[in-house]
């Protein structure tokens, strides 16, 4: 292994627990604001960043701090912070109007990108803590320790957490919930398991001369590695010639297997090849595997050539983008190596730490960098995507506006809100550029209902049903029926759902008992109509009596309902259902389980 970090200082284990505990409050109160859509949850500009600076800031204090660091372990750990909410101020914006568009995919970049700039912020805010000089030694040292205490730290919680659950569910078993409710409520979670991992981070830290260890063994399986990997790089290289590209790019993932491959090499490199060690292979092997690293940036070359011909044919993509950030990262670690090898030859480990030194600080400057406006890849994906609309390559109604909705957060959305003003009196390109989101519930749900026999006011309690649990892509024509099924003088409503293309219709009849709302399963009989769509839209509104009436039993009561004996004929049969049941449907499902 390189030369170690020095040994940590004493660290100070009551601050650590005082601030895990802190943590975990915090993100107790942004949880709670979450889950109840309440201040700041509903505002994405200030929530993400409050978010980033509850993790980000506590944790890195966790892994910076020693006994004699205190001041400035704060002070680089606050300013790192701080630089990171300001970022998510500007990724906040970009999910902003909160639930008008998807922002899965926006939070999930953010999140990778903030674990990466994290991961390479901590090696040097640890080195400036300690005042100590940025030098690779160290660099690699720490970055590997701080891997191990950050992933053993999170085995203890999670062993934490099962063993409450465990704790919770042995009680409960004999009859005491006490404990199983407690462990529950967010209010006990989030404190105790903040405090579980800020103790992890103490007591690993404490342990370096054994995480030494554990990476001095990924050291050596990495020595068995890295010979089979600069081989495949040779000899693929070797057989192009032969095959032609033509091959690589018929499968449609070849950038991706070259860049894995490069990716692959370069980190085994790294995990192998120390600057202040004696050489880990003797001559006859180490002078063809340098040999072979100086062949990468020909790898990272075929990356980006493989990736500009799918830009040719169909745009940027976020996906793109991202993968030529990586190819060009990868082809400058490439670079840089094989510049050190033609310089150095077989000496060249020696130049390893200045070319990941520089990459360090160029890899967390892009993981920064992406999310600012500076470098968008949504506004670069958009730009590039209507620019071939406008460049007549493709048709607008062709346009991928699902992609623009789901991948391309606010600018996509706002670029479609235009496109929909603009459009306005075309109904059919409206539908493609602002339809209602498929399995999004809420208030755009009444654009996809039609209420019949006529227009009626849908009562408060069964409005916030349908916003809260229907959805759009449960069939293609959805009808609310306001109708008075057992003339009571009051009215039931069926809510009535048939998919395009099937035969075939079903629901829910909804009715109101006080506060609450009863549900009962509808399902359809009689002859198939040929227009399930059109019957739903247009058909006559009514009730019919049942073939046969409910048997009852005492408190049971017995429900006919035909079934098909596979001739056509149908004879009858007697299903149990439980009367008094809170929930109708229930009784209606229990039906179905007891059937003979």
């Amino acid at each position: 292994m390189a030369e170690a970090a020095k040994d940590p200082l004493p660290l100070p284990r009551n601050l650590m627990v005082v601030v895990a505990f802190a943590q975990g409050l915090v993100l107790l109160l942004l949880w709670r604001a979450l889950t109840h859509e309440t201040w700041p949850s509903q505002t994405p500009a200030l929530n993400l960043p409050l978010w980033t600076l509850a993790v980000t800031g506590p944790t890195l204090f966790l892994l910076t701090v020693e006994a004699d660091n205190l001041k400035r372990a704060a002070l680089f750990v606050t300013a790192f912070s701080a630089a990171l909410a300001l970022l998510a101020v500007y990724v906040g914006w970009q999910a902003s109007p909160i639930n008008a568009f998807p922002t899965g995919a926006l939070f999930a970049a953010f999140v990778l990108t903030m674990l990466v700039a994290c991961f390479k912020g901590a090696m040097y805010l640890q080195q400036l803590a300690a005042g100590e000089r940025i030098h690779y030694p160290a660099l690699f040292s720490r970055s590997w320790r701080n891997f191990g205490v950050f992933g053993l730290s999170w085995t203890l919680t999670a062993g934490v957490a099962l063993v409450l659950a465990l704790w919770g569910a042995l009680f409960a078993v004999i009859g005491i919930d006490f404990f199983q409710e407690l462990f529950r409520k967010d209010w006990f979670l989030f404190p105790v398991l903040t405090v579980a991992f800020g103790l992890g981070v103490f007591i690993f830290r404490r342990l370096t001369r054994v995480i030494d260890g554990v990476t001095s063994l990924l050291e050596g399986l990495m020595r068995l590695l890295l010979p089979l990997t600069a081989a495949v790089v040779a000899i693929f290289l070797a057989a192009l010639p032969f095959t032609g590209l033509a091959p690589l790019w018929e499968t449609g993932n070849g950038t991706a297997l070259l860049m894995a491959l490069n990716a692959i090499t370069l980190f085994t490199v790294n995990a192998v090849y120390q600057t202040d060690r004696h050489a880990p292979y003797p001559l006859f092997v180490h002078r063809p595997l340098y040999g072979c690293v100086a062949l990468l940036p020909v790898v990272s070359a075929l990356s980006v050539y493989g990736l500009s011909l799918r830009v040719a044919q169909y745009g940027w993509t976020v996906e793109r983008c991202w993968a030529l950030t990586l190819a060009v990262l990868f082809a400058a670690f490439s670079l840089g190596y094989t510049w050190s090898i033609v310089r150095h030859r077989d000496r060249w480990p020696a130049a390893l730490g200045r070319v990941n030194v520089v990459m360090g600080w160029v890899v967390l400057g892009t993981m920064l960098l992406v999310n600012t406006p500076l470098l968008d890849f949504r506004k670069i994906s958009l730009a590039s995507q209507f620019g071939r609309v406008e460049a007549g390559e493709i048709e607008l109604r062709d346009f991928d506006f699902r992609y623009a909705r789901e991948q391309l957060a606010r600018p996509g959305w706002l670029r479609l809100e235009a496109l929909a003003e603009e459009h306005g009196a075309d109904p059919e390109l409206l539908a493609l550029i602002r339809p209602v989101p498929p399995g999004t519930p809420g208030e755009r749900i009444w654009e996809s209902v039609t209420l019949r026999p006529e227009p009626f006011e849908v009562p408060a309690g069964l409005r916030a049903i349908a916003e809260r649990e229907w959805y759009v892509d449960h069939g293609t024509t959805i009808v609310l029926v306001r109708i008075d099924m057992d003339g009571d003088g009051q009215a039931e409503y069926a809510m009535l759902n048939a998919e395009a293309g099937r035969d075939y219709t079903w629901g829910t009849l909804f009715r109101q008992a006080g506060e609450e709302w009863v549900r009962f399963s509808l399902d359809a009989s009689g002859e198939a109509a040929p227009d399930v769509d059109a019957t739903l839209l247009h058909g006559a509104i009514g009730t019919a009596e049942p073939a046969l009436p409910d048997l009852r039993v005492g408190e049971l009561i017995y429900r006919p309902e035909p079934i098909d004996m596979g001739d056509g004929a149908a004879a009858a049969t007697i299903v149990y259902s439980a009367a008094g049941s809170a929930d109708p449907a229930d009784d209606e499902a229990e039906a179905d389980d007891s059937a003979p």
